[in-house]
């Protein structure tokens, strides 16, 4: 019941990927966790039977603070990428534990998971605990955090989610930002028409322009933002996904490409909007037609989020990983996104987004993988946590 590694094999062994996305086998494997560990108040909601969400209290008594602590049960598929290993077989080499969803994020749910068991036996001697292990996280959280959040299924006074946080090393950094992300298409128009005819008739590719639009946009669109003290700047990911044309034979009339653009606190849709029509309109003194348009919702603006360097969460976490660590940790900057620009971004709740083991570059990757150190490092910081946030009042 307290070796996290165990646990996390264990979860590792219980497929989730999104796409297609169906968590109910992981929420099924956290359920019998939890009737073992004697957690009796946890319940599963969901926007469809199919996408649960796990949510499990512990009241320790009268006063203090409610703490959530948060984590996907999701994984990204395996894709096309070669792994050293069965990804759902989780394997130990080199001191790193191997496996699908080791470091993204199964690892840090049974890390709270074996925390929240432990507070059972000997928990603080006041407030309140909830694990909010969501659904779809990494597909958008339409039927994970922001379901819950719509539906006001979640009431805590912070909530501190165990995505990994690590970039350089584990625990390197306490992120007070989550970055949020616009999710954009931009579509340039050409002329279709028979190939043959392209000089004669003066046809305008549309892949050629559409490689001219890239190009600049990669180089040269920079939406403003505000400043920060942690100097958080967006990123521009242009053209991660490109498509167009017909065949051999045709002028293509259509080209697209796709982009990802990472947010920072501040930055409006409005305001971004603007700036993005406004670059796409000069293209047409080139005689080139390109448009933009947002992925569908829930995927088209996930909101950017910030916590106050002098929270009382982040008093608590920085604490906690003092006691266990030795070392205090510096404010940072989450690169991605994540459940909090729902959690925080819907709810108002404070949320940190990235207070778990695990090295962001591992994630999303072949042969995903998290220290075996920093996931057994996880439980005592977040009992220290826990104890040290639902305490004070």
């Amino acid at each position: 019941m307290d070796d996290v590694l165990a646990l996390t094999k264990h979860f590792v062994s219980v497929p989730s990927p999104n796409l297609p996305g169906d968590e109910r086998a992981m929420a099924a494997a956290v359920r019998e966790f939890c009737l073992m560990a004697g957690l009796d108040d946890v319940s599963v909601v969901g926007m469809t039977p199919e996408r649960p969400n796990v949510l499990v209290s512990l009241d320790f008594g009268a006063g203090g603070r409610h703490l959530a602590l948060s984590g996907h049960i999701d994984t990204k598929p395996v894709g096309d990428a070669k792994w050293m290993t069965d990804p759902f077989v989780a394997e130990e080499i080199d001191g790193n534990l191997h496996g699908l969803g080791t470091c993204d994020m199964k690892g840090a749910v049974a890390a709270m998971l074996i925390a929240a068991a432990q507070m059972a036996q000997s928990g603080p001697s006041a407030g309140r605990l909830t694990l909010v292990l969501t659904a779809d996280e990494e597909y958008g959280s339409r039927f994970g955090s922001r379901y819950l959040a719509e539906e006001s299924l979640i009431e805590a006074d912070a909530i501190v989610i165990g995505e990994p946080g690590g970039i350089e090393r584990d625990w390197d950094a306490l992120n007070v930002i989550s970055r949020g992300i616009a999710n954009i298409y931009i579509d340039v128009e050409g002329r279709q028409g028979h190939s043959s005819l392209s000089r004669v008739k003066g046809y305008q590719f549309a892949t050629q322009a559409m490689a001219e639009v890239l190009i600049a946009f990669a180089q040269d669109f920079a939406p403003t933002y505000p400043s920060n003290d942690l100097g958080a700047a967006p990123t521009v990911n242009a053209g991660v996904l490109v498509e167009g044309g017909v065949g051999f034979g045709v002028v293509p009339g259509l080209a697209t490409f796709a982009s990802d653009v990472r947010l920072v606190p501040g930055m409006e849709k409005s305001t971004f909007e603007q700036e993005l029509a406004g670059f796409l309109a000069a293209f047409e003194s080139r005689g080139i037609r390109a448009n933009a348009r947002f992925e569908d919702a829930p995927r088209d603006w996930l909101p950017p989020t910030q916590v106050k360097a002098d929270d009382p969460v982040v008093t608590s976490c920085r604490r906690a990983a003092q006691s266990v660590l030795g070392s205090d940790l510096p404010l940072g900057v989450f690169p991605g996104t994540t459940d909090a620009a729902w959690l925080q971004g819907l709810l108002g709740t404070p949320t940190l987004p990235a207070f778990g083991p695990g090295l962001l570059e591992y994630a999303h990757a072949a042969d995903e993988r998290v220290s075996v150190q920093a996931l057994e490092q996880s439980v005592p910081i977040y009992t220290a946590l826990i104890k040290d946030f639902c305490e004070s009042s």
